[in-house]
């Protein structure tokens, strides 16, 4: 590939794990900026060329205002660099961790509306992320209130065998912790964490070691929400914390669930157009419903 590391001024180190470093760069030419992240190839961090081409494809295939951008990728050195767009502002973990209380409810809605849409568009494509998690969900825009999903080293497409275990186990689904046969309802389990974290500033099962964790999440209930909690978000919330994959609802079904579509319709407006839909998610979705709050 024609792009290479001198390409790009290496400025800072935003994370670093056992998937790789992730940098802000800036472009030499225009000196604008981007992520790439970097990972050494080789036996030691089992790290293959193979499942950083998988990460790529999958990259390569969503286009949508709330999945962080992908623009090339190249090998080099024995190195993996992906390089994709930067989130000028923080993560949604960055953001929880600064505030001393929840988010407002109303707030957390419009963020969790904007989730949805990316995992909708995600899931559209037969693919499930697998690590939904508040450090896996950036924000940017002049607010800071656009959501931008990111990290797709775990993902996997539904098609293939779904019985090995990723992602971080406070956010992951009973089927996935218990290491049974999963689908994409687990990512909307790990949405409904995520909503939870963001109305009460913390998680719905939390225990010190993974046997714990798994116990409760596979048997337990959720601990009680706070009284000022609306009956409405708490059961959106116990919807798709259903320990039975069955019953929570898919993502096209979040959207057009009455408590939400107006914050969907919010995110359609702020973001200065209206998602143009797939054949498929257009089977899903009937757009005239969001035409009232569109208009008024």
């Amino acid at each position: 590939m024609n792009t290479c590391v001198k390409k790009y001024k290496f400025e800072a180190i935003l994370g670093r794990g056992m998937f790789g470093t992730v940098h802000l760069v800036r472009r030499a030419k225009d000196l604008k900026p981007f992520v790439i992240k970097e990972q050494n190839l080789n036996i030691k961090t089992n790290i293959s060329s193979e499942m950083v081409l998988r990460e790529v494809q999958y990259l390569q295939k969503m286009r949508h205002p709330n999945i962080v951008a992908y623009h090339a990728a190249w090998i080099e050195n024995n190195k993996s660099y992906i390089l994709m767009e930067f989130a000028t502002c923080s993560t949604l973990k960055e953001l929880l961790e600064k505030r001393e209380v929840p988010l407002m409810e109303e707030n957390a809605l419009y963020l969790f509306s904007q989730i949805t849409l990316g995992v909708h568009h995600i899931h559209t494509k037969k693919i499930l992320h697998r690590d939904l998690k508040p450090e896996n969900i950036l924000l940017t825009g002049r607010k800071g209130d656009i959501v931008k999903i990111s990290d797709f080293g775990v993902s996997k497409d539904i098609q293939e065998e779904s019985m090995s275990c990723a992602g971080s186990y406070c956010y992951m689904a009973p089927e996935m912790l218990s290491n049974q046969p999963y689908d994409l309802k687990s990512d909307v389990w790990s949405m409904g964490v995520i909503l939870y974290e963001l109305v009460t500033k913390q998680l719905p099962f939390s225990a010190s070691d993974l046997a714990e964790i798994t116990r409760m999440v596979c048997y337990e209930k959720p601990k009680p929400f706070d009284k000022n909690i609306s009956i409405s978000t708490i059961r959106l919330i116990s919807k798709m914390l259903r320990k039975q994959v069955s019953c929570r609802p898919r993502t096209d079904q979040l959207l057009l669930c009455p408590y939400l579509v107006p914050f969907v319709a919010r995110v359609h407006l702020n973001l200065g157009r209206i998602q143009k839909f797939s054949s498929q998610e257009k089977e899903n979705l009937n757009l005239r419903i969001f035409q009232y709050f569109i208009k008024s």
